[in-house]
């Protein structure tokens, strides 16, 4: 884990244990986090695709300063690029050969 994350810590975040080689790749495209402004003038950390909260150790990511949400989200995207490039480094490969003429 980089930074002195924890597998706990990374587990909460993402909501996967980093050696989980059941995740599809489809499954890192789906984990992207922006932040957005509130009514209330506070701060949401939350899932682009669905616009849900993202949740750091089961808290929801609402109420936060601009400098907070921002600090979360890049820590959050951050995270999933490295969980992304780890499961396309340990992944198996397909041996499937491509030969020009051969079908």
């Amino acid at each position: 884990m980089a930074n002195g994350e924890t597998e706990a810590g990374h587990k909460a975040v993402s909501g996967c244990s980093p050696n989980n080689r059941g995740l599809s790749g489809h499954a890192f495209r789906d984990h992207q986090y922006g932040r957005r402004v509130e009514a209330d003038h506070s701060w949401t950390v939350y899932h682009v695709f669905t616009g849900i909260p993202a949740h750091v150790d089961g808290a929801p990511m609402v109420g936060l300063t601009r400098a907070h949400a921002t600090t979360s989200m890049l820590d959050l995207n951050r995270r999933n690029v490295e969980a992304r490039k780890e499961w396309n480094r340990t992944r198996p490969t397909e041996h499937a050969e491509t030969r020009v003429g051969n079908p």
